[in-house]
């Protein structure tokens, strides 16, 4: 083990302390009110000495004046006063704004260890105060005779990163805005392009066909709502399916499963595929009984390597389900599955219908 290195009485300003120790050693003590170094007190020196030592921005204030001492890393947070400061009373240094350090300092002369996290304050480091923002904590330094004679203080400057944030949040704002007025745009074509349809097909006989037209926009439009809550990036599967099936009746469905994030492909394919399961379900299965109910549930299991959705849906209470004689568009949908790919399966059993769909995640995730 080296043997500890013994501090020179004569020399008190270490070596290792770069600029900083040699502008200290460079001042002329004879007329400052602290005096020569050498006979400073010892808790003040030593403080100097792992302030100099560090590589941490630190500083000392000592003194009814609170004379300053500072290292090399907190050196260029002063911009143009250093290092004519150093050694001079803290007020100088920083008159600009005394008012919002006094309150700091008031507390820690009176014993208390005051910590500040990305503080505001208004510096003039190079002749105009501009915002800045840090991280500090000011504690009390003690006197030989246990009386707080000081204070020591931790800082970083965060005027970057709180900068960074702010302008994150602002632009995360903006796009919220801009999110909305284009969901709020995507309903309105949606009710010209129902309205159209509407208008145009008014004479059509199969206006049962044209009703389901109408439904289907109005899936689409609740998937839009959805993931216009998270910047259309992602969306919760359970959200997507409540909005799915919110029109249909939410005492007749029971939702289960982990929270699970998807695309926007997967969100419209999902959409469009509970609705379809729904309206059939409304007009042939579980939803044409007072006491039919449909169980929706979902959950992520492993295919060797790969992460796999699974997706069932289960109606009981009504009717026995049986296979269509014809299959339409609603069918073809919901045979598209999650990703729009496939991987879905029917059972028509005695007790209703049964829907199971799969898919990797990774593509129920993708963008």
């Amino acid at each position: 083990m080296t043997d500890p290195v013994l501090s020179d009485p004569h020399h008190p300003f270490a070596a290792i302390g770069g600029d900083c120790a040699n502008t200290l050693r460079a001042i002329d003590w004879t007329d400052h009110p602290l005096g020569d170094p050498v006979g400073w007190p010892a808790p003040l020196k030593t403080a100097v000495q792992i302030v100099l030592a560090s590589r941490f921005p630190m500083m000392v204030h000592w003194g009814p004046a609170l004379f300053t001492f500072y290292n090399d890393a907190y050196a260029p947070s002063l911009g143009r006063k250093h290092p004519g400061h150093m050694g001079q009373p803290a007020r100088e240094w920083w008159s600009e704004m005394w008012d919002q350090l006094t309150p700091v300092f008031d507390q820690v002369l009176a014993g208390k260890t005051v910590f500040v996290e990305n503080g505001r304050y208004t510096p003039d480091r190079d002749g105009v105060p501009k915002e800045a923002f840090f991280t500090h904590s000011h504690s009390p330094l003690w006197d030989v005779d246990g009386r707080v004679a000081g204070i020591f203080l931790v800082v970083a400057e965060t005027t970057s990163e709180v900068v960074a944030k702010r302008d994150r949040d602002a632009a995360t704002e903006q796009q919220l805005l801009l999110n909305e007025e284009l969901a709020h745009r995507i309903k309105n074509t949606l009710s010209v392009v129902q309205a159209l349809a509407q208008q145009t097909l008014n004479k059509v006989e199969d206006q049962e066909a044209v009703a389901s037209f109408g439904k289907r926009l109005t899936a689409l439009a609740a998937a839009h709502d959805v993931l216009t809550r998270d910047q259309w990036s992602t969306a919760g599967l359970g959200d997507v399916a409540k909005g799915a099936l919110a029109t249909f009746g939410e005492d007749r469905f029971l939702l289960s499963g982990p929270e699970v994030i998807i695309g926007p492909r997967a969100t419209l394919s999902l959409s469009l595929m509970l609705h379809e399961l729904a309206t059939n379900a409304a007009k042939y299965g579980a939803l044409t009984a007072t006491a039919g109910r449909v169980t929706v549930s979902w959950a992520v299991t492993s295919d060797g390597n790969k992460d796999i959705l699974r997706l069932r849906w289960a109606e009981r209470g009504g009717p026995p389900a049986s296979e269509p004689t014809r299959k339409g568009f609603g069918s073809r949908l919901i045979r598209m599955g999650l990703t729009g790919s496939g991987g879905v399966t029917l059972s028509y059993g005695p007790e209703g219908l049964s829907v199971e769909a799969t898919a990797p995640l990774y593509q129920v995730q993708e963008a």
